[in-house]
């Protein structure tokens, strides 16, 4: 075993690399910023302040649009199509153009931007909404902030040098996937205290029929709301959740995304458009378009961090943005956060200590006007914070009181504009399970593949897998651990490890046990089969002694990671139980 680490809760940030060989040679290939521009057929039309506009080189051309409806957050579409011509009223939020030029040259895609609302669609303004700051959040999936610095050079730099933007430095997640950071963030509760809102889940409610999301709140205090994101097939709301009865945003840019999506023959390009470009657009309309009122627009961006990509065109993108965003004095009345969800879950660098680490510290990025807060917020950067501090921040920056939001978090969350967070904070105090926990100082295993501790506690995480899948054994094979790649393990100091463990990662301090000899936990790196997976599971340890035996036994911090990808292996699943779908081997795939 190694040395003990310190009893302090404290946390010593990971040094991590923003460059090294290592890193260098498990970078995406570039994808060039005009890509989309040379490669794609060019679109006829654009959305702009509620106008469809036809570009002139094809003003000639005859068009009708199919408006995109909504059913549920499951399935939208097309209604009836109508003429439309050059400077018509937006039809819908989206729609599906169908254009035909004089000499019979066909067009179709669709388009969508925030549309002109009537007097009756508007929030009710009171007196001081109007004087309330306005809010944009960027999210970009699978981004930590070390990559944010090697993949949005330009975008970074401006953040810095015109918009005088802070990144947390210890911004750490609370679990598994997006909805453990966007849950917290829209909601102030943790995934794991929600009410029931997942599919295939007994008494199961829509997510809108049992939480208050942000939106639902600032739209009571006059803001006019935006949201959208991308990747409508695995959205964070519906792939495992219920997602929303009724739509939760002014402009829920979901139905169309979903039309949209499907239509895609590039998941990077709309014909010569880059993707991400159409909502930056819908943003920047509804600014223009609503100056007097305040506004909260949050986009989630997946086309291309999803899946490891090089992110040059958005990088591109977020310039323009930017640039937009300090042209039009944004800065005098708007906060503007760049964040993401979690660093990459997969690919050549996650496989390793490095990239467990980046996965934990995502991209938090925003800045602060006022003196005050700006000083709070340059002494909260160095410190431990946490999805949920972002909930009360935001609240906080809307000029609504929080204090019903720090009292439904069993931790204590902080604003983090107007708090400072404590110095001595560590992952126990936040409530991160160890798994995600990037305060652990641990030391790699010279032979995981032969050492005990490492290879019963990997056997142990299989067999976890192995319990999860057990409902569904008819349908899910069972796994069996194949090999060990690389394994850490960290030592809890001998008055940790004599603590009995309570709930969530914390230690109740009245009773000793003293027969424990040693504590601590054990994160291996791992290959299963029949499925080739690759895992990652944290696994705490605690050896104890019963008169002249010693017994080993083990713990579970969380669900295992999957650390590649899947694909349509747990396609039986998908379903009845997407919760499972990064255990499950389907029988099927094995006739």
């Amino acid at each position: 075993l190694p040395k003990e680490t310190n009893g302090s809760s404290r946390c010593t940030p990971p040094d991590l690399q923003l460059y090294s060989r290592f890193i260098r040679d498990r970078r995406p290939a570039v994808i060039p910023a005009d890509l989309c521009s040379k490669r794609g057929s060019p679109n006829w039309l654009r959305v702009s302040q509620s106008r469809v506009q036809l570009l002139s080189q094809f003003a000639a051309a005859n068009c009708s649009a199919e408006p995109v409806l909504r059913l549920d957050d499951h399935t939208s579409k097309f209604g009836s199509a109508q003429p439309i011509r050059n400077g018509s009223e937006l039809p819908s939020l989206g729609f599906r153009a169908s254009c035909r030029s004089p000499d019979g040259t066909k067009h179709s895609s669709v388009y969508y931007g925030t549309r002109r609302l009537r007097d009756s669609q508007l929030p009710p303004l009171r007196p001081g909404d109007a004087k309330r700051d306005s809010i944009i959040i960027l999210g970009l999936d699978s981004l930590s902030r070390l990559e944010s610095l090697r993949s949005l050079v330009n975008a970074s730099s401006l953040l810095r040098t015109q918009l005088g933007a802070l990144s947390l430095l210890q911004y750490n997640i609370l679990g598994d996937g997006t909805p453990a950071a966007l849950v917290p963030i829209l909601t102030g509760t943790r995934e794991s205290d929600m009410p029931e809102a997942r599919r295939g889940f007994k008494g199961a409610r829509h997510l809108d029929e049992v939480m208050q999301f942000i939106f639902h709140k600032l739209k009571e205090l006059g803001y006019l709301t935006l949201y959208g994101e991308e990747g409508s097939s695995f959205g964070t709301f519906q792939l495992r959740f219920l997602g929303f009865k009724n739509e939760p945003a002014d402009f829920y840019l979901r139905p169309v995304l979903q039309k949209q999506e499907a239509l895609q023959s590039h998941h990077i390009c709309i014909g010569n458009e880059v993707a991400p470009a159409r909502m930056l657009t819908a943003i920047k309309d509804m600014f223009s378009m609503y100056p007097d009122r305040p506004k909260f627009a949050f986009s989630f961006f997946s086309s291309l961090s999803h899946e490891s990509k090089d992110l040059t065109p958005m990088d591109a993108e977020l310039t323009d943005f930017l640039k937009w965003f300090v042209s039009e004095n944004l800065i005098s009345n708007t906060t503007l956060i760049l964040m993401s969800d979690h660093g990459q879950r997969l690919g050549p660098l996650r496989n390793s200590m490095q990239g467990k680490l980046e996965e934990s510290l995502p991209l938090m990025t925003l800045e602060a006007r006022l003196p005050r807060a700006r000083q709070t917020l340059a002494t909260n950067r160095n410190r431990l914070t946490i999805p949920t501090d972002i909930h009360r921040t935001l609240l906080s920056i809307a000029g609504s009181d929080a204090t019903a939001a720090a009292a439904a978090d069993k931790f204590r969350s902080y604003s983090l504009i107007d708090e400072e967070v404590p110095e001595t904070r560590g992952c126990s105090d936040a409530g991160i399970p160890a798994h995600w926990c990037s305060c652990l100082s641990s030391e790699k295993m010279q032979h995981p593949e032969s050492e005990q501790l490492p290879v019963r506690a990997a056997q142990f995480a299989v067999a976890q897998m192995n319990l999860a899948t057990a409902g569904f054994r008819n349908a899910c094979a069972e796994l069996r651990l194949d090999s060990i790649g690389e394994a850490d393990v960290t030592r809890a100091s001998n008055d940790l490890a004599q603590r009995k463990r309570g709930i969530e990662g914390r230690f109740a301090l009245t009773t000793t046990d003293l027969s424990v000899r040693a504590s601590g936990y054990v994160t291996s790196r791992f290959r299963t089969s029949p499925n080739e997976g690759q895992y990652e599971a944290t696994v705490q340890f605690t050896l104890t002694r019963k008169g002249s035996e010693f017994h080993l036994n083990f713990e579970q911090l969380g669900e295992s990671s999957r650390i590649n990808k899947y694909g349509s292996q747990a396609d039986c699943v998908v379903t009845r139980a997407p919760h499972l779908r990064k255990f499950c081997y389907c029988l099927t795939n094995q006739l």
